[in-house]
């Protein structure tokens, strides 16, 4: 690497000279702000008589003997030739004169086109594809054939009529200011070990410029020569931005929650990737990104390639379930290649629906959904055997989970449906709510989605907010309590277009006024109106009607898969506790840590460590409940200390037993029992396993 301070126009000139921004470096993306404050300075230059101005650094790279390749700075270099350009044009337009006769000629001649180049493109500044060819128009066309809705030309008209109109600077000033911008020309020798993408991520480290889709696509193609990197960028790279759009950072970690089965956080989408790609073939890599663009791609824009599935997936961007796309992106592009799209597509979506809805009802962390999804398409093609289908297998591992990750059945759903305070929710949610609610299955549809988006349509209390007299005296002396307990629950709540005309009027007014339930087009209505007063009594029938109607719109999936279970195999706490039995452990994973262990007992031993190393309170808890025989406060035969005053036997019953007790330790801790996974073997099969071990241990002494 080489580095020298230099002026910008000594940088830029050359007769041979040509300029190329990479393909994986951004778009021109100077605002007016940023040339405001460049011309600012040129300005401040000339009144102060200022003899230099820092213009910070370039950094690059000599491709060819004529072609440098711009690491860094090409922004900078793109804004200042526009300014140079405008110069020109007003020359030549006679808009502006200059003392020097030759200034045009000079310009065009030093810095914007090599005229002797035998190539049909003579322009010395090559930017990419878009910006290149409105950059090109600026210099050869008239300015009807400017491309208007580039920044190139944006930005270009900005210096344009600053310049003829402002007049601050003559055009002899302005080229003397630009003359006195200096830079750092740091050059980077890649024959003698220099690595662009390193110097690269030093120079944008503060991540304020870029954002990690920005690097991604620079790590990927800036190793590559040119030719390849254009091949790259046409066939997989731009079609990927396209499909994706501003969500290219959530694609990308989309894209690897479903390689890698872990969810890199947000701000490290960059380097988990780098991790990722580390060895991999790069044309196969972005193949597969394009893949799970495409899927990614349909997700968003609600074109599943089924009309029911459309509407499904418009109805899951209501219920902002992003964290369930690295799973169904997984399964499209999965049923695509297997060819079980069509019949697959709307089962799967439509329990993915009711499973996101109840738990949204009963209250369920988000959080729990992360690993759900990151490793459900996974667990499914591993157990999917003839004749279950995708979707049932897909099933059968949503009900198996447990506690904070669990599927709600009808019970705990419908409470949780009829007592939940609907109002405080977050609008989309409501808005799918009453959307789901007011059309249900029919194929004559209102537009309650646009309708509430637009203002049409607003919440209405049937019982208001606010009682008056009247609405006391028909609730009855228990007004105060059914109020409390009612007002905000769906029995109570309904859609109209005239909010304000209701008010806090009496049900009856309320019912039969112009434009009253009476007279409304929506269904949710209409059952209200058969009413003729608005007490708990009817309140309760509503919620009856409701719940039947959510039973049918949310139905809880049924299955009959039962996983085949292997010889060699990782099972979960959450299952049944006879799937260890019989069996020997070899390790197990808590929480993603694998621990190595040779039997039950010693497995035992490590979780009670672990679990006390989480919160010992519990385990003292534990320990001085009468019912508890794994902890005691006091030394007893068999028992080992785990902690002062702490003492457990793991070694206690059986393999059974075991995993009852670990499930009830989990619900004292509140852990999910998906978070502990055991590796076992057959006890036969362990003679085996203890031989080969000594085996390699022998050897290693050899």
């Amino acid at each position: 690497m080489k580095g020298s301070a230099s002026h910008l126009l000594e940088f830029l000139e050359g007769s041979r000279k040509r300029f190329i921004i990479p393909v994986y470096q951004r778009n021109y993306d100077w605002k007016i702000e940023n040339c405001r404050q460049l011309y600012d300075d040129l300005v401040q230059v000339i009144r102060e008589d200022k003899r230099s101005h820092f213009f910070g650094s370039i950094v690059s790279y000599a491709h060819l003997r004529d072609e440098v390749m711009l690491i860094d700075g090409q922004q900078r270099i793109t804004t200042v030739s526009l300014i140079l350009i405008a110069m020109i044009n007003l020359i030549k337009q006679r808009k502006m004169k200059s003392e020097d006769s030759n200034l045009m000629e000079i310009l065009q001649d030093t810095y914007i086109i090599d005229k002797y180049r035998k190539e049909e493109r003579k322009v010395r500044l090559k930017p990419f594809r878009d910006d290149c060819y409105a950059f090109d128009k600026l210099i050869f066309n008239n300015e009807e054939d400017y491309i208007a809705d580039s920044k190139v030309t944006f930005n270009y008209r900005y210096f344009y009529n600053r310049i003829v109109n402002e007049k601050e600077l003559t055009l002899d000033e302005l080229y003397k200011a630009i003359d006195s911008l200096e830079i750092i020309d740091i050059v980077l020798e890649p024959e003698h070990g220099d690595e662009p993408q390193l110097i690269f991520e030093s120079l944008n480290s503060t991540g304020l410029d870029l954002t990690e889709a920005d690097k991604i696509r620079n790590f990927i193609l800036m190793g590559l020569t040119p030719k390849v990197q254009e091949l790259y960028y046409d066939n997989y790279w731009n079609k990927i931005e396209r499909c994706c759009g501003s969500g290219l950072d959530s694609f990308v970690r989309n894209y690897l929650t479903i390689e890698t089965g872990v969810i890199p956080n947000i701000r490290n989408v960059y380097q988990a990737f780098k991790t990722f790609a580390k060895g991999k073939d790069i044309e196969q890599l972005l193949e597969k990104m394009l893949t799970y663009a495409t899927a990614y791609k349909k997700l968003t824009t609600f074109e599943m390639g089924d009309p029911e599935a459309n509407e499904i997936a418009k109805r899951l961007d209501l219920l902002d379930i992003t964290v369930a796309y690295p799973f169904l992106m997984a399964f499209m592009t999965y049923a695509s290649d297997t060819g079980i799209y069509q019949q697959e597509v709307v089962p799967v979506l439509s329990c993915i629906e009711s499973f996101i809805f109840r738990r949204l009802m009963c209250d369920l962390p988000t959080n729990a959904l992360n690993k759900i999804f990151a490793t459900l398409h996974k667990f499914v093609v591993k157990n999917k055997k003839e004749p279950a289908s995708y979707s049932d297998v897909m099933v059968y591992y949503l009900e198996s989970r447990k506690l904070s990750s669990t599927f709600p059945k009808d019970e705990d759903f419908l409470n949780g449906f009829t007592t939940k305070n609907i109002y405080a929710m977050r609008g989309k949610n409501k808005t799918y709510l009453f959307e789901r609610l007011e059309n249900g299955s029919s194929k004559e549809k209102n537009d309650i989605v646009s309708n509430i988006e637009e203002g049409i349509l607003t919440i209405e209390h049937i019982m208001p907010q606010t009682l008056s007299l009247r609405w006391k005296q028909e609730l009855g002396d228990k007004y105060e309590t059914i109020h409390e307990k009612w007002l905000h629950t769906i029995s109570n709540l309904t859609l109209t277009a005239y909010n304000s005309a209701y008010s806090n009027k009496s049900f009856t007014e309320k019912k039969n006024i112009e434009n009253g339930f009476s007279h409304s087009g929506l269904r949710l209505n209409q059952y209200i109106s058969q009413f003729d007063q608005w007490t708990e009594n009817e309140l309760e029938s509503r919620k009856k009607e409701l719940s039947h109607k959510a039973l049918k719109i949310w139905s809880y999936p049924t299955t009959n898969f039962e996983p085949v279970r292997k010889e060699d195999d990782v099972i979960s706490l959450s299952e049944d506790n006879r799937a260890a039995t019989g069996r020997k452990i070899t390790y197990f994973i808590f929480q993603g840590t694998k621990s190595n262990v040779s039997d039950w007992a010693e497995m035992m031993w490590k979780m009670a460590s672990f679990l006390y190393i989480i919160d010992p309170s519990l385990l003292y808890k534990e320990a001085r409940s009468r019912n508890n025989v794994w902890f005691k406060t006091t030394p007893e035969t068999n028992y080992r200390e785990l902690a002062p005053g702490l003492y457990f036997c793991p070694s206690h019953s059986s393999t059974w037993n075991k995993m009852a007790i670990l499930k009830n330790l989990f619900k004292v801790y509140q852990i999910d029992e998906n978070e502990l996974e055991f590796g076992v073997v057959p006890r036969e099969d362990m003679k085996k396993l203890i031989i080969k071990n000594k085996r390699k241990k022998h050897l290693t002494k050899l």
